[in-house]
């Protein structure tokens, strides 16, 4: 594949970064840091909490509230095995979180960039659902939302949302509750996977000791052009509609994936 790559500087701070576009509709952006130990990359998609409601290739969908959070945990798992076991091969530190409108995931290192930007793009775009693995999660989601309902902060902005939205899904827990999360099938999760992760629909960020042949070349080998899905978000007739840019604002305190790899090992 090709790519489109644009030098963009700020002279006062004296930094520069990368905008790729590449050839498969995904947006790159690459800032090297000469003479950094450390590397960090997040890799997101536009599909949050309130995106249980959407119309993709003329259909209407209605999903489970919390399917976006659950697709964040269930991708990490592969055919050959967990993304977290990888990640701790390598000796990074490896998380995921959700928030209204974004889900994303991310990880740090101070080696082995390469390897572990490989592990990232791989797993985010090879979903892999059965029956057997999406019940078993039912249990560890379960159990991350009883962990929220004892945090404060948490239950304060969701009784306040809930009190000035009667109908938007921003009043429901990006988790979703224990009865919503067992309506979520292996299906349903490839019908919003395959409607949201498509490329131009998401960004990779690679920030550190990084070079722009090395991300570029991965991104060939790992990020495929993926046919246009014809999304048009929720159905305006059914929901109430926020100010532009107020669920930015109302995201300060995203799901992040609280479940360390050993526990979704025993689950």
């Amino acid at each position: 594949m090709s790519a489109a790559i644009k030098e963009i500087k700020n002279e006062r701070l004296n930094e520069k970064y990368y905008k790729i576009d590449h050839e498969s509709g995904l947006s790159i952006y690459v800032f090297p840091k000469e003479g950094y130990k450390s590397s960090y990359a997040v890799y997101g998609t536009n599909f949050g909490s309130v995106n249980t409601h959407f119309i993709t290739d003329g259909q209407e969908i209605i999903s489970p509230d919390g399917i976006a959070h659950y697709l964040e945990h269930k991708l990490f798992e592969s055919e050959d095995g967990d993304a977290f076991a990888k990640y701790a091969a390598t000796g990074a530190n490896a998380n995921a979180y959700t928030s209204f409108e974004k889900t994303c995931y991310l990880f740090s290192c101070s080696t082995s960039l390469e390897e572990n930007l490989r592990i990232l793009l791989g797993f985010v775009n090879q979903p892999y659902f059965t029956k057997e693995t999406v019940a078993k999660e039912q249990g560890i989601i379960g159990q991350e939302i009883r962990m929220y309902d004892d945090s404060p902060d948490w239950r304060v902005m969701f009784n306040l949302l809930g009190g000035m939205y009667h109908n938007h899904p921003v009043r429901v827990d990006i988790a979703g509750t224990v009865e919503s999360i067992a309506e979520i099938t292996p299906e349903k999760l490839y019908e919003c996977y395959n409607s949201f992760y498509t490329p131009e629909n998401m960004a990779l960020c690679v920030v550190g000791n990084a070079d722009v042949d090395m991300v570029v070349r991965l991104a060939d080998e790992l990020v495929k052009r993926a046919a246009a899905k014809g999304w048009r978000g929720f159905s305006p007739t059914s929901r109430e509609r926020l100010p532009k840019n107020m669920l930015s604002r109302y995201s300060p305190f995203p799901r992040r994936c609280s479940i360390s790899a050993s526990r979704r090992t025993e689950a």
